[in-house]
């Protein structure tokens, strides 16, 4: 029997990816960092990707040298490399690599990632709560922009990399964001509801128009002017064709669309003041962290700790199993309560 390595197959999936394989395939970029050796070399710590997860690449200086670093995160490349087990993980060791366009691809699909809810169950979601908002104009406003844009929030990524980046991942965050907004208001009977549930389905609105469909890459308008003065210009297009646009609480809908990242440092026009500015703010970012966490944690060690992830600035860690435990001892004794 022969001791040369077999070659991979046309496209071999992330999640079926072992130490010993041989690649010749397309990825998508997901992250790329710039690192240096104990030795003090440069080399590109990657985070490649296909529709069934992630990988770490790792391109080292003579590579780079080689095939240098013109590519950047929603690139689609072609890599020639191999795949190893460093720290009870996979890596890729990036020997050849080179940016490529969509159509040089032969399946897209099979490098882009979908969410693994219906998107249109999750859309209707959305509609049958703008259907229970007041005033009767709100409601009706909110079911026009869901129906306009409805294409577009069912297909589209919620960002380019940091969290739901994959096909519809725009309606399953919005969704997520607007079911703990329900939630909160039961606690907090101050909140205005019908300003709540639209500034949660607003709040990320613009991305119809910053993203493109694949997340690949960002609009000219996109990169230009961003998605939350995109979000509000929409919005008010909306208000202006269905003849709100003198209502009261037009502005503090735009007021949630452009405080909602909280911080000026981080793209906000203006900090949140209003108790529905302040809780879509929060919910946004609880609901994008989150959602970091559990797919770092598919890179998880054999300890439950994650590679070093520069949006949690830090390594999310799995949790203990003893939780699970407990619930089973409770499932085995019926007598026992909490």
């Amino acid at each position: 029997m022969s001791n040369e390595p077999t070659p991979a197959p046309e496209h071999l999936c992330v999640k079926d990816m072992k130490a010993g394989d041989i690649l010749l395939q397309f990825f998508r970029i997901m992250s790329r960092d710039i690192r240096k050796t104990r030795s003090g070399q440069d080399y590109l710590d990657l985070t490649l990707s296909d529709a069934t997860g992630t990988v770490a690449g790792k391109m080292w200086a003579d590579a780079i040298r080689k095939w240098g670093q013109e590519f950047n995160p929603g690139d689609f490349v072609k890599v020639e490399g191999k795949v190893e087990t460093y720290r009870d993980r996979q890596q890729v060791v990036v020997e050849k690599i080179r940016r490529v366009t969509a159509d040089e691809v032969p399946d897209p699909a099979i490098l882009i990632r979908s969410s693994s809810h219906d998107p249109d169950v999750l859309f209707q979601e959305l509609r049958d709560a703008v259907g229970t908002l007041k005033p009767a104009e709100l409601s009706e406003l909110m079911t026009y922009i869901l129906d306009l844009h409805a294409d577009a929030l069912k297909t589209y990524p919620a960002a380019r990399m940091i969290h739901h980046a994959y096909r519809g991942g725009l309606v399953e965050h919005v969704v997520a964001v607007t079911r703990k907004v329900e939630a909160i208001l039961a606690l907090e009977p101050s909140i205005n509801r019908g300003i709540a549930i639209a500034g949660a389905i607003l709040h990320d609105i613009g991305k119809t128009r910053e993203l493109s469909p694949a997340g690949q890459g960002r609009t000219v308008e996109g990169r230009l002017v961003g998605h939350i003065v995109q979000g509000v210009s929409l919005l008010r297009e909306a208000a202006l064709e269905r003849g709100v646009i003198d209502a009261a609480w037009l502005v503090e809908l735009e007021h949630i669309i452009v405080s909602h990242h909280g911080e000026p440092e981080f793209g906000a026009a203006v900090r949140p003041l209003t108790r529905e500015a302040l809780l879509i703010h929060y919910l946004d970012n609880l609901d994008a962290k989150l959602r970091i966490v559990d797919e770092a944690l598919q890179s998880a060690d054999a300890e439950g700790f994650t590679p070093y992830n520069r949006w949690l600035e830090g390594r999310a860690f799995a949790g203990s199993p003893l939780q699970a435990e407990e619930e089973e001892d409770d499932v085995g004794n019926p007598g026992k309560t909490g």
